[in-house]
C-alpha cells in the first residue's frame, strides 16, 4: 500500500504514519506525500516502510530528526531536498540506496548513524556526496542477525570548492579547499578504508580547527575499529602535544559528551605527565569536578613513588 500526497495545511507539527491503510499494510511512502509542508517537524514512520518515493518530503524545512525502520530498502531522489532544519537521521541495516540529491541542501545535517552488515553494499557515500558541512558518523557493523559487533565513529568534516578558470587552457579546475574532500574519499561501496581515512589526519591539522581535530583523534582512540598502531600513536601524540588545552575543554565539560570518554582513555593510556596532572587538578578545583578530581588523584598515586604524597595531600573531596 502507497501512503499518498497530504494537504500541507492539514499537517501538524507531529505526524505518525499509520502501519496499514483499510487492512493493508502500508510500505511505500509516495512521491510528494509530504512535499512543502513546512510545519512538519517530526514525522513517525511505520515499520512496514521499504520504500521512500522521490520528493515525498522535499520542502519540508522544519523537520529535525528521522529515524528510519530497518525495513527502509530504499529513498528515492530529492526525498528530503531543502529540508534545511534536518539535523539527524539514523538507517537501519537494509537500507541499499539513496537516490540521487535526496538530502541535497539539508545545510543542518551534522549527524548520520547507519547500521551496516560487514561486506554488504553501505550508502554512507549517497548521502555525503551531498553534504559540505562538518558531519559526525556512527557507524554500527552488524552481523546478518541483527547483533551489534563493532562500533566506529568518525568525523567528516567541511569543504568548500570553486570552479578556478585556467585562461591558457581555456578551461576550468575545481579546486577544493579544506580536508572533508579527503576523508570522503576514504567511503567504499562496502566499508570504510580506514588507513585512507587515518592518513588524511596530517592534511586536517593544516586545513581544521582544533575543536575539530579533537573530536576527530577523540573518536578514533575512543572508537578504535580498525585503528593501527601507528595511527593510534599519531592521534596520542596530537593529544599529548595539546594537552594544556583539551584538559581545558574536557574538565569544562559544556557540550563535549560527545568526547568526554577521551578523558577515561588519557588515564588509562598514561598520557598525562605530573605537570598535566597538576594542570587538571587546578582546573578540576575550579570547576568542581570532584569524580574527575578522584580519578586524577588515583592516576598520580599508581605513578607516584612510595611516600611521596605529592599534590594529592591539596585536595579534599
Amino acid at each position: 500500500m502507497i501512503f499518498k500526497a497530504m494537504d500541507p495545511e492539514k499537517i501538524s507539527e507531529i505526524y505518525a504514519i499509520p502501519e496499514t491503510i483499510e487492512g493493508q499494510p502500508v510500505t511505500v511512502i509516495g512521491e510528494r506525500a509530504f512535499y512543502g509542508c513546512k510545519g512538519l517537524k517530526q514525522v513517525i514512520l511505520p515499520k512496514t516502510v521499504t520504500a521512500i518515493e522521490d520528493y515525498a518530503f522535499a520542502e519540508c524545512r522544519q523537520l529535525q530528526k528521522l529515524v528510519f525502520p530497518d525495513s527502509l530498502v530504499s529513498v528515492g531522489d530529492y526525498a528530503f531536498y531543502n529540508c534545511m532544519g534536518l539535523h539527524e537521521i539514523t538507517f537501519g541495516k537494509n537500507i541499499s540506496s539513496i537516490g540521487y540529491g535526496a538530502f541535497k541542501n539539508c545545510l543542518e545535517l551534522n549527524k548520520i548513524t547507519i547500521d551496516i552488515v560487514q561486506g554488504k553494499k553501505n550508502c554512507l557515500n549517497s548521502i555525503l556526496l551531498d553534504e559540505f558541512q562538518e558531519v559526525d558518523v556512527t557507524i554500527r557493523y552488524m552481523d546478518e542477525s541483527g547483533n551489534v559487533q563493532d562500533v566506529s565513529r568518525l568525523v567528516f568534516t567541511d569543504y568548500q570548492y570553486e570552479y578556478v578558470p585556467e585562461i591558457e587552457a581555456r578551461q576550468f579546475n575545481w579546486e577544493t579547499y579544506g580536508s572533508g574532500d579527503s576523508y570522503r574519499i576514504s567511503i567504499k561501496d562496502t566499508g570504510i578504508d580506514y588507513d585512507k581515512y587515518d592518513s588524511v589526519f596530517s592534511l586536517a591539522q593544516v586545513e581544521d580547527e582544533d575543536s575539530t581535530l579533537l573530536k576527530i583523534a577523540a573518536y578514533r582512540l575512543c572508537w578504535p575499529y580498525k585503528l593501527t598502531l601507528d595511527s593510534r600513536e599519531r592521534y596520542e601524540t596530537y593529544i599529548k602535544n595539546h594537552m594544556t588545552g583539551i584538559l581545558g575543554t574536557l574538565i569544562r565539560g559544556s557540550g563535549t559528551d560527545d568526547i568526554q570518554p577521551l578523558f577515561d582513555y588519557m588515564l588509562n593510556h598514561r598520557l598525562l605527565t605530573p605537570k598535566d596532572v597538576e594542570t587538571a587538578l587546578d582546573l578540576c578545583s575550579r570547576y568542581g569536578k570532584a569524580s574527575m578530581t578522584a580519578q586524577l588523584m588515583d592516576y598520580q598515586g599508581i605513578s607516584r613513588p612510595k611516600g611521596q604524597e605529592g599534590i594529592r595531600s591539596r585536595f579534599t573531596l
